[in-house]
């Protein structure tokens, strides 16, 4: 009699069991079929939500930059009198702004004779030791600056401006941009510019950095398909200003690498990007990016003519989703074995008393 009743509460758990794991499967599925595009879309708003952060933290450093040059333009237009001050000013600007890699000030021709036509006092981190500012009046005997396009586009059109990127002229490898700011004498007319340089090494750094902590999030995409979410800066002609491979860098096209699913959608996307248009959360528009089906995420960097873009792998995504409704498959499966647990120790219990119960009966004298 025990061994059928034992027999009876392992048929009846394991009943509970396989129809709990058939509801289970059943509930997920519908769930995941009628809910992927809700979730897909949820962490397409992560990873909109991962370039605005990487945006704001860019614009908040570009922005330092700009202030460390903007708060000595004054200073320096009353002491234009007084050339020899004008190392001490490159070097504070060096010294006080954590990322600017150098910094100089370059005159129209001729304007301190006694300096010859060319002349620009520069200041610039010691690459052996950042820590150490060293200064140099350059002159004829150095760059020609005088007929160059960011030189006389800030000259003659009095304004300030980021520059396009460029190779540090020392090692020919470090990868600059400068922020430019024209400088008056007494009657307003712009005679020198003032620029301060920002390596954007540290801007592949950090985009690199936050790549690998959101991709950390779907580790059997990324090492079992390869399949990583990449963030880039680039230029409105699409040259790329960052990248993880250093070739790429202000050689490649971002549009070379894109293909539209339909004629024409690849040709509107550039179009849109290159209106300044910023993109939405929804993941409707696929295109394939080196030949993976990536959604877009992309916005423009105010007061420079770049563009923040992170690429995602649809399958990425798709990948996140199905491991989110996984979770929720087996937390209501561990629900539902907890359950025939309880079930199987009510039973073992009943049993067991009602088997007391028949043991005593039978054990009662007669006429009781």
């Amino acid at each position: 009699m025990k061994g059928k009743n034992r027999s009876f509460a392992s048929k009846m758990a394991l009943r509970l069991a396989l129809w709990g794991l058939a509801i289970t499967v059943s509930v997920g599925c519908f769930f995941y079929h009628y809910t992927r595009k809700e979730i897909t879309a949820l962490y397409a708003e992560n990873f909109h939500i991962r370039m605005q952060i990487n945006y704001e933290y860019t614009r908040r450093v570009l922005s330092d930059v700009y202030v460390q040059v903007v708060n000595n333009v004054t200073y320096i237009e009353h002491m234009l009198d007084k050339p020899d001050s004008h190392l001490e000013v490159m070097e504070r600007i060096v010294h006080n702004g954590n990322r600017v890699h150098s910094c100089g000030m370059n005159f129209i021709r001729n304007y301190y004779p006694e300096k010859g036509e060319r002349h620009c006092p520069f200041a610039w981190r010691n690459p052996k030791n950042p820590k150490e500012i060293l200064t140099e009046e350059k002159g004829d005997k150095d760059f020609d600056y005088l007929n160059d396009r960011w030189f006389r586009s800030v000259i003659e059109g009095d304004t300030c401006q980021w520059s396009d990127p460029f190779y540090d002229g020392y090692d020919n490898t470090t990868e600059l941009v400068a922020y430019m700011v024209p400088i008056h004498d007494a009657e307003g007319k712009p005679v020198a510019v003032l620029g301060a340089d920002i390596s954007l090494d540290w801007l592949t750094s950090k985009l690199e950095e936050t790549d690998s902590a959101y991709n950390a999030h779907s580790p059997f995409a990324a090492y079992m398909f390869g399949l990583r979410s990449e963030s880039f800066i680039i230029n409105y002609d699409g040259k790329f200003i960052t990248h993880p491979k250093a070739e790429k860098k202000l050689e490649s096209n971002f549009f070379n690498h894109v293909m539209g699913g339909e004629k024409g959608r690849t040709t509107l996307l550039e179009r849109k990007m290159k209106q300044g248009r910023m993109s939405g959360m929804e993941t409707n528009e696929r295109y394939l990016f080196n030949g993976v089906e990536s959604y877009f995420f992309y916005t423009p960097m105010k007061y420079t003519n770049w563009i923040m873009v992170t690429v995602v792998p649809c399958r990425q995504l798709d990948m996140l989703g199905t491991m989110y409704v996984l979770r929720l498959i087996g937390i209501f499966f561990l629900g539902l074995l907890l359950l025939v647990i309880v079930v199987i120790i009510y039973l073992r219990t009943e049993d067991r008393i009602k088997n007391e119960i028949n043991k005593l009966e039978c054990e009662r004298p007669e006429g009781m």
